[in-house]
């Protein structure tokens, strides 16, 4: 009877032990999903057209510089190639650090040529958001001879122009023209912009206003043409 019961037991347990092993056989595995990462921007230069979300690794090339005309915002590395209008360039501060002037003095007894150079001549200042300018010329002439009839020749010492102008400015002709509108007198100056770097600058132009020569109130047409510096 024992025996009966002891090989009932071996029997069962093997039965057991022979389906667990079947299905151990017939297990499969849930496949795991990896998401690919990697550059999805077309434009970049590590594109991966394998990459399914994006991973924030795009390298693109470009100007990000905001104030450039050329400004890319997805740029993530600046390659040098920012180009700007001569508006954002000439806004800022600029020092006029050297002059040539060349005007006539016509006055009732004489008439006169004066022309000449000077260094260190003022400043010039430009706010572009505003459209607004502030400059301020202060130089001194060279000495000059005239010639007043029945007196004689009469030699003229050295004198000082000063001369401060604020209004509003604007860029014509493809910005190679700057026109100046004094907002006191209304008086327009227009300067032709022969040379504009982040640096330096050389403007050439005809400036009327009034000095005031040996005591006597002139209106003059000075021509100058300035090379400014950018403090």
């Amino acid at each position: 009877m024992k025996k009966n019961i002891y090989l009932t037991l071996i029997i069962s347990m093997g039965i057991m032990i022979s389906s667990c092993n079947k299905d151990d056989d017939d297990y499969i595995p849930e496949p795991i999903n990896e998401v690919i990462l990697g550059c999805t921007n077309l434009e970049a230069l590590n594109y991966n057209p394998n990459a399914e979300e994006d991973d924030g690794s795009c390298i693109i090339l470009g100007c990000s510089d905001e104030n450039a005309i050329n400004y890319n915002p997805e740029a993530t590395n600046d390659d040098g190639s920012c180009e700007y209008s001569n508006a954002s360039i000439l806004n800022g501060n600029w020092d006029i650090i050297s002059l040539e002037y060349a005007t006539e003095i016509d006055v009732e007894f004489f008439q006169q040529d004066l022309a000449g150079e000077a260094y260190n001549a003022g400043t010039w200042s430009f706010d572009a958001e505003a459209s607004t300018y502030s400059m301020n010329l202060d130089f001194e002439t060279e000495p000059f001879s005239i010639s007043i009839p029945l007196v004689g020749d009469y030699d003229v010492p050295s004198f000082p122009i000063e001369n401060n102008s604020e209004g509003e400015w604007l860029l014509v002709d493809n910005e190679s023209t700057l026109l100046a509108t004094d907002s006191t007198t209304g008086t327009e100056a227009s300067y032709v912009i022969i040379s504009l770097t982040n640096e330096t600058a050389i403007i050439s132009g005809v400036m009327p206003f009034t000095q005031d020569v040996a005591g006597m109130s002139i209106d003059l047409d000075i021509e100058i043409e300035m090379i400014l510096e950018k403090k």
